[in-house]
């Protein structure tokens, strides 16, 4: 861990985790019992690591394909961000996003990315993925604010697959050794929603398109 802070919240651990999900890249909830009276509070553990909305990312990865005449498909996508993530976690050492990485059939995918795009189905996508707004409601296109440098660095991240095909990302996601086979593959051992962790991702992903 890379370092972090614990924070007692006197409400709900969603809306605490709504309102920091921009500061955080891992949130642990746990719930904790008052002894003075029954008001329910809630012990969370976040990492101080800044990290980007994972849909935030999609609609980079949309954008730069858009201006090279590339089309993406859902599946496309989230193999992209994953590479992209998986990179930038290994040059810098820190997380891109914070959301769950899990490995489904057909490589790993990001709910809140499927979930956004799903009506697209196995076609080009059109559209980009809209975040709600805590304070006001107001469903908005998940934007990126990022300096030049840190937006030029993060366009080569995503040039580095947008030639691929969707069915090369995918054959490339499941690299034998990699971590979405050692997740998929995992020998009957537990592991509750199939998830791909950072740690995981440190310790067997091949950066760039060797994976």
């Amino acid at each position: 861990m890379l370092g972090g802070f614990r924070f007692e919240y006197h409400a709900t651990s969603t809306e605490y985790v709504a309102q920091n999900r921009n500061i955080c890249h891992r949130t642990d909830v746990e719930h904790v019992t008052s002894l003075e009276n029954s008001e329910p509070r809630f012990s969370v553990l976040c990492e101080d690591v800044a990290v980007h909305d994972v849909r935030s990312i999609a609609n980079a990865v949309l954008d730069r394909a858009q201006k090279q005449g590339v089309a993406i498909t859902n599946m496309a996508l989230n193999k992209i961000v994953y590479f992209v993530h998986c990179d930038y976690l290994i040059e810098r050492n820190d997380p891109l996003v914070g959301a769950k990485i899990e490995a489904w059939q057909h490589g790993p995918v990001f709910r809140e990315i499927y979930h956004a795009f799903k009506r697209w189905g196995d076609q080009p996508i059109k559209s980009r993925a809209l975040k709600v707004d805590v304070e006001t409601g107001d469903a908005n296109i998940a934007a990126l604010d990022l300096g030049d440098n840190e937006l030029g660095y993060l366009s080569g991240l995503i040039d580095r697959y947008l030639r691929f095909s969707a069915a090369q990302l995918r054959a490339i996601s499941h690299t034998e050794g990699g971590p979405w086979h050692f997740v998929w593959a995992h020998d009957g051992e537990a592991n509750p929603g199939m998830r791909i962790t950072n740690e995981l991702i440190k310790e067997l992903y091949s950066p760039g398109v060797l994976q």
